[in-house]
Formats: structure tokens, sequence, C-alpha cells
């Protein structure tokens, strides 16, 4: 049966490939925005229905690549501008059970703070703030603006990222499949 969409095993492959690839650069932080990211809609921060129903807009890479970069040890952080960190937290705990308490989120639900001398531009205090409460956990853990991959939809948190010395891939929605193929080019 001949179908345009990747099968669950291929793109589970592939995942395998893209964390390996990140393993190679070092990476050990990946921080990954929600809306239009994670999931294939913009909920606006203003999400209606139920985790349930937003659980089912998840994208399937993210299915497969999120819980391949915690298996590979590797911190995964939701950073988005939404304050409905409540409702994302219950999508990860429905799509991901046994990954989700590992997961910090930031978001606008002004539930933390980030006090450093780092930027404060885009999603870079958003990623501060993940990392301050990983590392607290994970004391011999290092993670670093070299050792971090953004992704994102929105291409001015990726140039901010970048110009604060972020590794960052900008996320097509419209192409989400060409994440895995970008992962494989970073330098």
């Amino acid at each position: 049966m001949a179908s345009s969409r990747m099968s669950d095993e291929a793109l589970l492959s592939q995942c395998e490939e893209a964390v390996t690839r990140l393993i190679e650069l070092k990476i050990n932080f990946l921080a990954i925005d929600f809306d239009q990211t994670i999931v294939d809609v913009h909920t606006h921060g203003q999400w209606k229905g139920s985790a349930h129903e937003l659980s089912t807009h998840v994208r399937p890479l993210f299915q497969h690549l999120i819980p391949a970069a915690i298996t590979a040890d590797i911190k995964v952080a939701v950073v988005t501008f939404s304050p409905q960190c409540g409702q994302i937290k219950d999508v990860l705990e429905i799509i991901f059970p046994e990954f989700s308490n590992g997961i910090v989120v930031r978001g606008r639900d002004r539930t933390w703070s980030y006090l450093g001398a780092g930027s404060k531009e885009g999603k870079q205090s958003h990623m501060a703030s993940a990392v301050e409460e990983i590392e607290a956990m994970h004391t011999k853990l290092d993670i670093s603006r070299n050792t971090t991959l953004l992704i994102d939809d929105d291409v001015s948190n990726i140039k901010v990222a970048l110009l604060d010395g972020v590794r960052a891939i900008w996320l097509n929605p419209s192409k989400s499949h060409h994440l895995l193929k970008d992962i494989q080019m970073l330098v």
C-alpha cells in the first residue's frame, strides 16, 4: 500500500538517527516550542478544548523524537509563549506518560523567573530558566549555549538564539518532516 506518510518504523528510525547526530554534536539539551511546532495547531495560548483533544495534534515526528532524545540522556524542555503550561503538561503526560515528569515546561504562566545575566529576548530566558532547573536536578550535567538546540516555528526566536550563540533550527509548520534532515545537517 503506497502512502504519502512515512511509516511509523521509518519515522522512528530517522528520529533515532537524528538523536545520534545530536549526540555526535554533544547536544545535551533540546528546547522545543509548543504551538505550531510540537503540535500542528496554534492555540494562541487560549486552547478551549481538553488536553486529550490537543494531544491529537502532537506531530508524529515529536512522538518519536522526544522519547528517543530522553532515552539517549538528552534533556528536553518545552519553551513557549503560551500561558497554558498546565494544559501543555497534561498533553505531555498523555503522549509521554513515562517521560513527562522529566520534561521542563517554560511559558508565560508567571511560575518562574530568570534573573541571570543572559539574554532575555526570544526564548533565551525560557531556555536559561529550564537549564537552571535541570542542572539543579542533575548536578554533574553542564548545559551551555554550545550544547543546546532550539527547535521553533518562529523565525525571530531562531534568529535571537543564533545571535546569542545557541544552535537553532526553524521548523516550517507545513514541512515539519524536513526537521530530521535539518538535524543531520547541523554542524
